[in-house]
C-alpha cells in the first residue's frame, strides 16, 4: 500500500470579499449522510462546500465566510460535514497564531 497526501484546505474570510474564485454555474449539492452540501468548481480544478444548508448563499455571497477546499466535491462536503458536526475542531484548525 502507498500513502499519499491528500490536501484539504480551510478558508475563513477575514473580510467580506475573501471569497474563493469559483467557477459560474458549477454549483451541485452534494448528500453526505443524509445532509445536502452544496458546493461548486473553484477557478483552479479543485471543490468548495460551505454552509450547511441547501438555501445556502452563493459561495461569493458576502454572508458566506467559511469553506472547505477539496480534489472532489464529496471530499469538500464530507470535511465540512465533520467539521459541522465538532465546531471545536474547525475552530482548532482555523485558529490564528498571530499575536
Amino acid at each position: 500500500m502507498t500513502e499519499r497526501a491528500i490536501d484539504i484546505e480551510l478558508l475563513v474570510a477575514d473580510a467580506p470579499d475573501d471569497a474563493p474564485p469559483v467557477e459560474p454555474n458549477s454549483r451541485v449539492d452534494v448528500s453526505v449522510d443524509g445532509q445536502m452540501y452544496p458546493t461548486a468548481k473553484l477557478t483552479d480544478g479543485r471543490y468548495v462546500a460551505w454552509w450547511f444548508e441547501t438555501t445556502a448563499p452563493p459561495p461569493d455571497d458576502r454572508l458566506t465566510t467559511e469553506w472547505v477546499a477539496a480534489p472532489t466535491r464529496y471530499l469538500a462536503a464530507a470535511t465540512l460535514g465533520e467539521l459541522w458536526e465538532n465546531p471545536a475542531a474547525f475552530d482548532s484548525l482555523t485558529k490564528s497564531t498571530i499575536s
